[in-house]
């Protein structure tokens, strides 16, 4: 094995960073929760924040044995002792080899000491080494567990609230969702840097009414993305979507009991979290009553843009877990099954995941393009969205040289293209014209520019299309403008502050306050971002500002991939 994620404990993080102003208590310090199904402590308060961590809430039981590559059950009771997780809990995952290959590259082109260009950045992929990184033992397939973070001053009014038998409004709510190319990551952040949401919660602390952020795992890969004829006849397809989506009817019907309110609910996800968010909008098309949410923020909303599966995924799966059915899989021991998953991910080709959100029928009967353009999903959820300046960076074959190389790689890229699809896109859309007019100057950049729009720009342009551009947006312009680059500036990273703190500043101030009132604003001057609109207005983020400004997202393009 060339490459393992590594998973780590965003509490044992925390408090190494944060030395006495974080708490681990025992019953007589730290609040404990009547769920119903169970009795859950939290783990944590943070002096200086002022925020209790309820961590590893369980919202389903084990996904294991018969329940695997099956929709998530609710929890059974069990009320015999009072958890606290502070045991792990990150769902199984992989990562592929070419994205693995990309750590170094953008770690050192995000720091502004290091200049960047497309020749260096192009060289820097191509030499790049894998991490040689260790699979952390905590990962498990019993991982459908959230986070709650709630300030002290929320949490308190609530168990008034509770005692008295009184009901107030509650705080507004956050639902984080996290990216990973439905392959990796957790709610905590590992494998990549873990991030705490402080600044978020700060920012919302301007008033007296605060928020309540709420983070959750779903399954990944394999486990939760796993399709075929098998799996829709003797399982659920996309349970990994049925995961977030038990996650998020536990928020409604359990947040209060933290402070927060059910009707006040924001889903944010970056990346496969973003694209998540815009297919829980979307769901069973739109059929089954409104979203348990109110809002969205998507950030660089990905998922591919004809949502089928990997020709092969399904047998190759068997094949390395060393067995001919989907009733051996699900007997097979959960070691055998989450290694026979991280190898399957590894080996992916590039850009290739092996795994992701297919057409089910039901729970995801369009694809996202098909859902926005035809109305087919919750109209009423109010929407914020985002994209990164180079999504595309390492989103490429760097061996990929001539047309017919390009051709085989869009082929193994975009699944399910037929020859007329490949021939168009290849000799029309994104023709071998490198003198820069049509945003690439060779095939690496051809490459990334066809893969951002395919499966991030347009998603996001769609989005705010299909609400009539009653919606806001913002691009993250700071250089190079990587993906995933702007998560630092959502979140807080203790280890390793951000360069243009003013810069994450304003995103997590337009977070919060689109969170509280469903607008959100630039500064303590209330000012706001200007709605999209017919001019696709968009708030560009630089490194000590920001402008508003028009999109650039290319039109022609996306209304291709809109109906692909």
């Amino acid at each position: 094995m060339r490459f393992r994620a590594i998973v780590s404990s965003s509490l044992l993080m925390l408090s190494t960073v944060l030395g006495s102003t974080f708490t681990t208590g025992s019953k007589e310090d730290l609040p404990v929760i009547d769920l119903g199904y169970e009795l859950h402590q939290s783990l944590s308060y943070n002096k200086s924040s002022e925020v209790y961590l309820f961590q590893n809430i369980r919202y389903a039981q084990p996904p294991t044995g018969e329940r695997r590559f099956r929709a998530p059950a609710a929890p059974k009771i069990d009320r015999t002792a009072v958890r606290n997780g502070s045991e792990l809990r990150n769902c199984p995952q992989g990562m592929p080899v070419w994205q693995a290959k990309a750590y170094g590259p953008i770690r050192k082109f995000s720091d502004p000491r290091n200049s960047f260009n497309l020749t260096a950045w192009e060289e820097a992929i191509a030499t790049a080494r894998i991490p040689e990184l260790e699979l952390n033992a905590e990962t498990t397939e019993d991982c459908l567990f959230l986070d709650v973070h709630v300030q002290k001053g929320i949490f308190d009014r609530a168990q008034q609230d509770l005692q008295s038998s009184q009901s107030s409004d509650g705080a507004p709510v956050l639902v984080w969702i996290h990216g990973g190319g439905y392959t990796l990551g957790s709610k905590t952040g590992a494998p990549t840097p873990v991030f705490f949401p402080d600044g978020l919660l700060a920012q919302a602390d301007s008033s007296d009414e605060g928020m309540v952020f709420v983070a959750l795992n779903y399954r990944l890969g394999a486990l939760g993305f796993l399709a075929g004829p098998e799996v829709a006849a003797d399982g659920d397809l996309n349970a990994g979507l049925l995961d977030q989506r038990l996650a998020l009817e536990w928020v409604q019907k359990h947040i209060h009991l933290f402070g927060g309110s059910a009707k006040r609910v924001t889903v944010m996800g970056e990346s496969a979290g973003g694209g998540s968010a815009i297919l829980q909008t979307a769901a069973f098309g739109g059929k089954k009553g409104p979203a348990p949410f109110a809002q969205i923020i998507a950030q660089s909303p990905a998922a591919m843009p004809n949502a089928q599966p990997v020709p092969n995924a399904f047998s190759d799966f068997l094949a390395a877990l060393n067995v001919s059915t989907l009733d051996e899989a699900r007997r097979a021991a959960s070691s055998d099954v989450i290694r026979a998953n991280e190898v399957q991910i590894d080996a992916a080709p590039a850009v290739n995941y092996n795994f992701g959100p297919v057409l089910d029928g039901t729970f995801m009967p369009n694809t996202i393009g098909k859902a926005l353009s035809s109305g087919a999903y919750d109209k009423s959820v109010q929407v914020l969205s985002s994209h990164n300046l180079f999504e595309g960076g390492f989103f490429y074959d760097p061996t990929v040289r001539t047309e017919d190389e390009f051709r085989a790689w869009l082929d193994r890229s975009i699944i399910g293209l037929d020859q007329a699809q490949t021939d168009y896109l290849s000799a029309t859309l994104y023709p071998p014209n490198f003198d820069g007019s049509l945003g690439y100057v060779d095939q690496a950049t051809r490459q990334m520019a066809l893969w951002e729009e395919a499966v991030i720009l347009c998603h996001f342009q769609s989005l705010n299309q299909a609400v009539g551009g009653n919606s806001y947006a913002y691009e993250f312009g700071i250089p190079p403008g990587f993906h995933t680059q702007d998560l630092k500036y959502t979140f807080n990273d203790p280890t390793s502050p951000v360069p243009f703190p003013q810069a994450q500043d304003l995103i997590q101030r337009s977070i919060a306050t689109f969170v509280k009132i469903g607008i959100p604003v630039l500064d303590s001057k209330e000012q706001t971002y200007p709605v999209w609109g017919s001019n696709h207005s968009t708030l560009k983020v630089a490194e000590i500002g920001a402008q508003v400004g028009r999109s650039g997202i290319n039109e022609t393009r996306c209304t291709w991939w809109r109906d692909v």
